[in-house]
């Protein structure tokens, strides 16, 4: 025959009981909202972070987290300088150059540690090296990264701009202008154009410009300093969620896509195998030793080289631009290179 319990003991179990749903209330209520800023539209090159939020990794270290799609890392980094966005994803080039203007926001963790931009070319066209270019048309996108980048590239291969013949177009007619063979050549993207290329399965030739005289970092997890000063705890636990998504995502990679395509019906699960395949292979390039800290010298040298044509200063030192104050230690991050 079970013993009811006393009169005290009913008590305290219910002060028990009572005490635990007030616990959990309070956990509840004390999640920090925070609005994470995409550099583009969903896609699998930033989908770590949706898998981030389907399995909970967020909700786990207290954050109740919101992801924008964006329109660029330009109008991205204008958003965290301008304190309309507090933590944000997207290229180092123009983060960069804002901090030198005064803006302040940091670095925190560096998931593509070298810059996606490459020469590419149709097979056909029997490219073997960046100096075979020469007395050919190339096509640079209007408003991208890799035409501040390209006379790097040029000089760095024994070539002058009067070698080539620079054709100017938008982004979107570089594919079908190469499959024309209304150019030779496109100024692409491993993590852009790359994809779409091999999803038309479409053999090409192509140079990193990594490889070929511009080895700077790219996109990084980004945050005002207002932010990292009031919440502190919060962009720690923010960029370790966030790797152990992208960690994830490496793992499984259909599971990441389904996360992108469940949070943003409208992404292009076709094209994201293959951008999460050009984000695998950028995280570790470029002398990279660990998935998402790119290393003293990867700074040092992306300053030199935005110096050299003028989109930083070369008096203002590399560690301005960036922290590891918010990174997990060495011991929890995944080492280079990727198995």
């Amino acid at each position: 025959m079970l013993k009811m319990p006393s009169g005290t003991q009913r008590k305290s179990l219910f002060i028990a009981s009572l005490t635990a749903t007030l616990m959990l209330g309070a956990n509840a209520f004390a999640a920090e909202k925070i609005t994470f800023q995409l550099n583009y539209p969903a896609a699998g090159y930033n989908a770590g972070y949706e898998l981030a939020v389907e399995k909970g990794f967020y909700k786990d270290v207290g954050l109740d987290v919101t992801i924008e799609p964006g329109n660029g890392s330009q109008i991205t980094a204008q958003l965290v300088a301008a304190g309309k966005a507090d933590i944000a994803f997207a290229d180092a080039s123009p983060v960069m150059k804002l901090i030198s203007q005064g803006a302040k926001m940091k670095v925190l963790a560096t998931i593509l540690q070298g810059n996606p931009n490459q020469v590419t070319a149709l097979k056909k066209t029997g490219l073997k090296s960046v100096a075979d270019m020469k007395g050919r048309s190339v096509a640079v996108p209007n408003g991208g990264s890799q035409a501040a980048m390209f006379p790097l590239v040029l000089a760095a291969n024994g070539l002058k701009d009067t070698d080539i013949k620079v054709v100017n177009m938008p982004p979107d007619s570089m594919v079908p202008a190469l499959l024309q063979g209304t150019v030779d050549v496109i100024l692409g993207s491993v993590d852009a154009y790359g994809p779409q290329l091999k999803s038309m399965n479409v053999e090409t030739d192509n140079f990193l410009f990594i490889d070929s005289g511009a080895p700077t970092v790219s996109t990084s997890i980004i945050a005002s300093e207002s932010f990292l000063a009031a919440h502190p705890d919060q962009a720690k636990a923010f960029v370790a969620a966030s790797l152990k998504g992208w960690y994830a995502a490496l793992d499984d990679q259909p599971a990441a896509i389904a996360a992108m395509k469940k949070m943003f019906p409208d992404a292009n699960d076709k094209l994201a195998p293959g951008q999460i395949d050009a984000t695998k292979f950028l995280m570790c390039v470029n002398r990279a030793k660990f998935v998402g800290k790119a290393t003293p010298d990867q700074w040092s040298d992306t300053v030199k080289i935005f110096a050299a044509i003028g989109v930083l200063p070369a008096d203002i030192p590399a560690t301005k631009y960036y922290t590891y104050d918010y990174l997990p230690p060495e011991s929890a991050l995944r080492p280079c290179p990727l198995k």
